[in-house]
């Protein structure tokens, strides 16, 4: 028998205790005085269950109390179920979602009038799955009832067991709805951008894939004391391992610990900590994004503590590269496209310029290229230019700046005087006329034809991209296969 369940039981025999010693009073003074002097000799020891039952509920309450703070310190709707769906425990952000204070949802045990529906008829399915031992997770697309909004979001359920013994489930609502209506205004751009859709759609549903976040629990020297599933994934290391441990023990690089201990401090004297770290993860050595943000929570005996949670956003910031990058190369090609192509040549021009230094710029074109689509299609057309964008880049030296300027038109920016472009331009000649390109029609023997000026003081880019189209269509005029110099001033 429990120390609380004897107090109670003490209590309800106390009056049958006092009528009976009523009656011995009036029976006999001796039998009065054993019951008052037994009466005594029980008190210490009621008064003593009386103070151990007032300690269980004071404890009970700082656990409740601690662990209502911590899952308000989790941004995700978090709440905790008894067996037939009932709620127990749920935090701001649930009751925020929901339109409805805590207190509500304590008091009914319900959001809102769900009894009844097929939604409720599901969720309580899934509670008892989940009260029989399974985890649930799943994503899921619905519309708030009172705002109508879309929303998306990955439910995770899974059981524990209650303060009271009792096993619980305890779920979380992680909300993606931003990120999937981010997917579909990046596929959208992405469709614009690039003419390959099937490529685009592969990138973006690859990027797309969120993690769950994880969160480690400190106490006020930095240890761990508490981390969840994610937490032990990604770290590739037990429970039982992982809590002792300090920020020393898990910084993955010198200086990274000493960081960490010093923002531990600063979020227990009560400051919030909130930022972007780039790191690489312990277990598989990837490269990882990740926004943390580390909060001073209060755990059972009152004591401060760190909960800090990471969110993983590596996917976002690879997806920010790869844009950077379509939006720099040639989709065909794999070359600078037009775009970059002037901002990099206008940037190195006004660097010759000062420092007077001399340029060149090329710009060559493809012989009879709509014949090469005419006869074989457009297809082996886009080859040819692809091998071309290839050798161009064999011969360009990494000082110079080559990229696709348009159609079957090329351009180079060179580091030098005419003089000396002039032979990197017939070295690129002859490596296109004396090797035929593969394709898939066939081997093609392709020639170019190209035009070049050299750099003035004063020169704007379409001034100078202008003598050399006119050089071009001089060199063309010749009979193609040639490089031609601009006409001197």
């Amino acid at each position: 028998m429990t120390a609380a369940t004897l107090v109670r039981s003490l209590l309800l025999a106390l009056p049958a205790l006092l009528v009976a010693g009523a009656c011995l009073l009036l029976q006999a003074p001796a039998g009065a005085t054993a019951l008052a002097v037994g009466l005594a000799a029980f008190a210490p020891t009621l008064r003593s269950l009386l103070k151990t039952e007032r300690h269980r509920k004071a404890a009970a309450r700082r656990s409740q109390a601690f662990a209502q703070a911590l899952i308000d310190a989790i941004p995700d709707p978090t709440y905790v179920k008894q067996h037939g769906g009932r709620y127990v425990m749920v935090n701001e952000a649930f009751a925020r979602y929901h339109g409805v204070s805590r207190q509500q949802v304590l008091e009914e045990g319900v959001v809102g009038r769900t009894c009844g529906n097929a939604s409720h008829a599901l969720s309580l399915q899934e509670d008892e799955q989940v009260l029989a031992g399974a985890d649930l997770t799943k994503e899921e697309h619905t519309i708030r009832r009172h705002t109508g909004e879309e929303v998306y979001r990955i439910i995770s359920k899974h059981r524990s067991m209650g303060m009271d013994g009792q096993p619980v489930v305890v779920g979380i609502d992680h909300h993606i709805t931003e990120w999937r209506v981010a997917e579909r205004e990046l596929k959208q751009s992405l469709e614009r951008e690039v003419a390959l859709r099937k490529r685009t759609e592969q990138f973006v549903q690859d990027l797309i894939d969120l993690l769950p976040d994880a969160i480690y629990i400190k106490d006020a020297h930095s240890r761990l004391v508490m981390v969840n599933a994610t937490a032990v994934r990604l770290r590739g290391m037990s429970r039982e391992a992982l809590i002792g441990l300090n920020a020393m023990d898990l910084a993955p690089r010198p200086g990274v610990g000493e960081t960490s201990l010093a923002e531990d401090q600063l979020v227990l004297q009560g400051q919030e900590i909130v930022k972007e770290e780039q790191s690489v993860l312990p277990l598989t050595g990837e490269e990882c994004f990740r926004v943390v943000v580390k909060r001073r929570c209060f755990d059972v005996d009152g004591q401060p503590v760190v909960v800090s949670i990471q969110h993983y956003i590596t996917e976002w910031r690879q997806a920010e590269r790869a844009l950077n990058r379509l939006a720099q190369e040639d989709a065909l090609t794999g070359i600078a496209n037009r775009r970059c192509f002037s901002a990099e040549a206008e940037r190195a021009m006004h660097t010759a310029e000062r420092h007077g230094l001399p340029l060149t710029l090329l710009l060559v074109d493809v012989d009879h290229f709509k014949r090469v689509n005419d006869e074989h299609g457009h297809n082996v057309g886009d080859e040819v230019l692809v091998e071309l964008a290839r050798r161009l880049r064999e011969v360009l030296r990494k000082s110079d700046l080559g990229g696709r300027w348009g159609g079957e038109e090329f351009i180079a920016l060179l580091h030098g005087p005419p003089d000396a472009a002039l032979g990197f331009a017939e070295r690129l000649r002859r490596s296109v006329a004396d090797q035929p390109f593969p394709t898939s029609a066939g081997p093609l023997h392709i020639t170019l034809s190209g035009g070049f000026a050299g750099h003035r003081t004063g020169d704007s880019l379409s001034a100078l991209v202008g003598r050399a189209d006119q050089a071009l269509y001089v060199a063309k005029s010749q009979g193609r296969n040639r490089v031609q110099a601009e006409a001197a001033p």
